[in-house]
């Protein structure tokens, strides 16, 4: 009988063993047979693994994962075939994960804690091993992406170099390399279940897979097929080139039928592990109270009942929320960066101990109306909150509420509706207090901008720097209600601008008579008391407007009109002592206007005129011809030519400069003109919710290309767009279409809307919202967080 060779054992092992046979065996991919052989399988393996880590892309969307992802995968590599090339034994090539792992973990998966972003430090070595543990949790539980946020890098950094490492010893070092595909699919399947619940990357990420996997399942089955023909290479070829056809069919038929799924199946929210978890309470996800501080006060809403307290004390107010991070624009809710201690909410399975804090024990039980926001209204520092609705939300909102103890602020995610209703303990400070006996206290606060220096002139002007801290913030206080106006600028207020930004503020200071309401006094006076030295933040609840009669004084209802803006100093006995600063409501005097500045100029002094003498009273004036009346006529030609050629290349230059502002103009009023003349009802309805949202992205309002029509219209405030947007949604979605006329009336509405977006503008910005081009920008992609102080549609 002939020789027959079994190839080793491993890649890179003893010399062949020579047994007896028919045929000689070549070594098959599970045991490579050539280096060439096994370049390519590393090659095909570590393609599955990065098609496999696509699907985490969304979660973090940086380029220190695509770095995480590319070492994992090349230090993988590395380790699978080392091991195979030396023939560790199982326990080495786990050793050598774990050692590149503690090694690489650091500048790669937590950069911001490695030296020169290439060494490991003591503290990024600590937060890695931690991260091995704790990171998952987290990352399901934080708003994505992430970015290299922490140690969040860890989930696809260790997972991707123990697949890679894993699939590459599997296609070298066993008998059955198509296993390989295995860790990677596992590797695909985390990314999918810890990754985002909406990924528009899904069908591409899939298909990136399924051909990277079909390519390696035919490259091993064409190898094992030689292996069995062995000296037939005619049969080994043609049976290379069905499998080739077969694979070329089976990757087009999933890519038709994906492709067919995903026009005709409409998409929907995945079951990930992020959409089955309670994320935690990050109060920059939502709105601050301060910023729609004037809706309440719209005519329609002003009357509505909100709250109904029972057990409230005598003048005490309901605080909704406490702001103290403030950064030019707008007051919120903890630090912006969610580092500040009162950024930090968590929730409250039983109670708090308030031992300690100055103050009464007051128990308090609220009835939810008209009321609809995640803040959770109470009173002084909470021990313990029950819900008791009657309906089994009693549970749900038990689970959701988080609460932060520095700034005694609660909140609910889903926010609560008509019908909650639960009954809270806390211990409140209500005691009068004398200011000026007060002292400044040492709690940290966020940083915040410089007041602006009409404001500081206005502090000097009413408590001088010679006065101690407490008697000047007693005096600013007294400056407010003496010398403030209240106008909220809706129905019959006198004009009233909205927003609490820096230069809203120096308006306040500047113009006579002082004009706003709680939103700017409450502002302003923080930022003077923080100036002064007194640790101050601004509260959003409410006051009574008036005293309540003896039949409903045990049960106050607060009206949407009574919520009110006021500040909170700390003492040096470490209380925060509530300060209201807005004056009462009084007659609104009329505007005085502006002084004039009177300039004095010396008198200049002028010669006396010469005395003509008789001889230039002789001298004659030269008789002008017909020839000096052609010069002048073609030197004032000349003249008018060259005035004109200036102008004309003024004017070019002009142009020219203002081509790119004309062009967006242009573009936009052709925009306009294709949505209204589109060739169908619906497409012309479409056209006019898109034109009226561009306009307000150009007015700086953070429309949300992916939002809906009706958060949109949240997003610019007012009843009237909130209107538009349910007619809107009301004639596209109808099954019998949209009825005759209504995109005109639309439209009619939409023109309306826009001029009211404008009408309370400067002719600035409506000249730098004519010009802007958001609303080109934000169809690209989502636009940050903008100025959330804009002026709302319903003054």
């Amino acid at each position: 009988m002939s020789e027959r060779i079994i190839g080793p054992e491993r890649f890179g092992g003893a010399e062949p063993v020579r047994r007896t046979g028919r045929r000689r065996e070549r070594w098959t991919v599970g045991r490579a047979s050539s280096p060439r052989s096994a370049l390519v399988s590393v090659v095909m393996v570590a393609a599955m693994t990065a098609a496999a880590m696509v699907p985490w892309w969304p979660v973090y969307e940086s380029p220190r994962f695509v770095v995480a992802a590319a070492v994992a995968i090349l230090v993988g590599s590395a380790i699978g075939v080392i091991g195979a090339v030396r023939r560790w034994p199982s326990w080495a090539v786990v050793a050598a994960v774990a050692g590149a792992y503690l090694v690489l973990g650091v500048p790669v998966a937590v950069p911001g804690r490695s030296f020169g972003t290439v060494l490991p430090t003591s503290e990024g070595l600590v937060e890695l091993v931690a991260g091995t543990a704790l990171s998952w949790k987290q990352l399901v539980t934080i708003a994505v992406p992430v970015g290299s946020y922490q140690a969040l890098l860890v989930p696809p950094f260790l997972l991707g170099l123990i697949a890679t490492t894993a699939a590459v010893t599997i296609a070298l070092r066993t008998a059955r390399p198509a296993a390989a595909a295995l860790p990677p699919a596992l590797l695909l399947v985390a990314g999918i279940a810890l990754g985002v619940i909406h990924d528009e990357l899904a069908v591409q990420s899939g298909l990136a897979f399924l051909v990277a996997c079909v390519v390696w399942l035919v490259r091993v089955g064409l190898a094992s097929h030689r292996a069995i023909i062995g000296e037939r290479p005619s049969e080994a070829v043609l049976a290379g080139v069905r499998r080739i056809i077969g694979a070329s069919a089976l990757v087009a038929v999933a890519l038709v039928g994906a492709t067919a799924a995903a026009f005709v199946i409409p998409p929907g929210p995945r079951e990930v592990v992020r959409a089955q978890l309670q994320p935690p309470f990050e109060p920059d996800d939502f709105d601050s109270p301060l910023a729609g501080f004037r809706r309440a006060f719209d005519p329609d809403v002003a009357a509505a009942p909100m709250l109904a307290v029972s057990g409230l004390p005598d003048g005490a107010g309901l605080r909704v929320a406490t702001l103290d991070t403030y950064d030019g624009i707008v007051y919120s809710v903890g630090g912006a960066d969610r580092s500040a201690a009162s950024g930090q909410f968590t929730r409250l399975p039983f109670r708090l101990d308030q031992t300690g804090t100055p103050g009464q024990s007051v128990d308090i039980t609220v009835e939810v109306l008209g009321y609809d926001d995640v803040w959770v209204p109470g009173i002084g520092r909470l021990e313990r909150i029950r819900f008791v609705n009657p309906d089994d939300r009693a549970p749900v909102l038990t689970e959701e509420f988080h609460y932060n103890d520095v700034t005694g602020t609660g909140g609910v995610r889903t926010g609560l509706r008509e019908g909650d209703e639960y009954r809270a303990r806390s211990v409140a400070s209500i005691d009068d207090v004398d200011l000026a006996e007060l002292r400044p206290g040492g709690a940290v606060l966020p940083e915040a901008p410089d007041p602006p220096e009409e404001l500081l002139q206005l502090l000097d002007e009413w408590a001088p720097a010679s006065d101690p801290p407490g008697v000047r913030l007693a005096k600013v206080i007294d400056g407010f209600h003496g010398q403030g106006y209240v106008s909220h600028g809706v129905g019959d207020d006198e004009p009233s601008r909205s927003g609490h930004s820096l230069d809203r503020i120096a308006e306040l200071a500047t113009v006579k008579p002082m004009l706003g309401d709680g939103e700017q006094y409450a502002v302003a006076a923080a930022l003077m008391a923080r100036a002064i030295g007194f640790p101050a933040r601004v509260v959003v609840g409410y006051l009574p407007g008036e005293d309540p009669s003896e039949d409903d004084a045990a049960r106050r209802v607060f009206r949407s009109d009574e919520l009110q803006a006021w500040i909170e100093v700390q003492a040096s006995t470490g209380a925060w002592i509530q300060v209201d600063p807005n004056p009462e409501r009084r007659p609104v005097p009329e505007r005085q206007p502006d002084e004039p500045t009177i300039v004095s100029r010396p008198q200049s002094a002028l010669p006396p005129p010469e005395e003509r003498t008789p001889i230039d009273d002789l001298v004659v004036e030269p008789d002008t011809g017909a020839d000096d009346r052609d010069d002048d006529r073609a030197a004032w030609l000349e003249a008018l030519l060259a005035v004109a050629r200036v102008v004309g290349i003024g004017l070019a230059a002009l142009l020219l400069v203002l081509s790119p502002f004309l062009a967006i103009v242009l573009a936009k009023a052709r925009r306009r003109r294709i949505r209204r003349r589109a060739p169908t009802p619906v497409e012309r309805i479409e056209g006019g919710w898109h034109e009226f949202t561009d306009t307000a992205a150009d007015y700086g309002y953070p429309i949300s290309a992916g939002a809906t029509r009706a958060e949109q219209a949240a997003t610019v405030g007012g009843l009237e767009p909130l209107v538009l947007a349910a007619v809107i949604d009301r004639a596209v979605y109808a099954p019998d279409g949209p009825d005759e006329g209504d995109d005109e009336r639309i439209w009619s509405a939409v023109d309306e809307l826009q001029q009211r977006i404008a009408a309370p503008r400067s002719w600035r910005e409506r000249l730098r919202a004519a010009v802007s081009l958001a609303s080109f920008g934000r169809y690209a992609g989502n636009r940050r967080e903008a100025a959330r102080d804009l002026p709302d549609l319903r003054r």
